[in-house]
């Protein structure tokens, strides 16, 4: 019987960590693409899809998706790549706290380099910021609950 360990990719472990993170990455992006293409609906008050992707491309795309994603598949067995393990906890929690420093940023004593503030913000849109911020603040402290 013939001795494959010729014919496998080496990595050491960081070089293994890196093609995970690629990878998962890759398959992540696909995921988007492919939703994109399905036009999706987004349950979003501040963004919203327009309907501008070529039709070839929206016809097209899905063999093509799926032939990446074989590669992908192939690939990281090859490399035997291990699947990461996403901790949705620490998802959220990394979320609630990007979210709450940018509402933190967004207020009108942190914006001097956006030009003169009018009074109006400071009186009326930081209050609805911090009534934001408290209520990502209780997504936080929700989180932590151990109950």
């Amino acid at each position: 019987m013939a001795d494959n360990r010729h014919d496998r990719i080496r990595l050491n472990d960081n070089q293994r960590r890196h093609y995970e993170v690629l990878f998962a990455r890759l398959e992540q992006s696909l995921d988007q693409i492919e939703r994109a293409t399905h036009g999706e609906p987004v349950a979003s008050l501040m963004s919203r899809p327009i309907d501008d992707l070529p039709e070839r491309f929206t016809v097209e795309s899905a063999p093509i998706i799926a032939a990446v994603r074989g590669l992908l598949s192939e690939v990281a067995a090859s490399l035997e790549l291990r699947p990461r393990e996403l901790s949705r906890r620490r998802t959220c929690e990394a979320l609630i706290t990007s979210e709450m420093i940018g509402v933190e940023n967004g207020y009108a004593g942190q914006l001097r380099g956006y030009g003169e503030m009018d009074p109006s913000v400071a009186e009326r849109l930081d209050p609805a910021l911090g009534r934001v911020h408290a209520g990502l603040g209780q997504l936080r402290d929700l989180l932590r609950d151990t109950r």
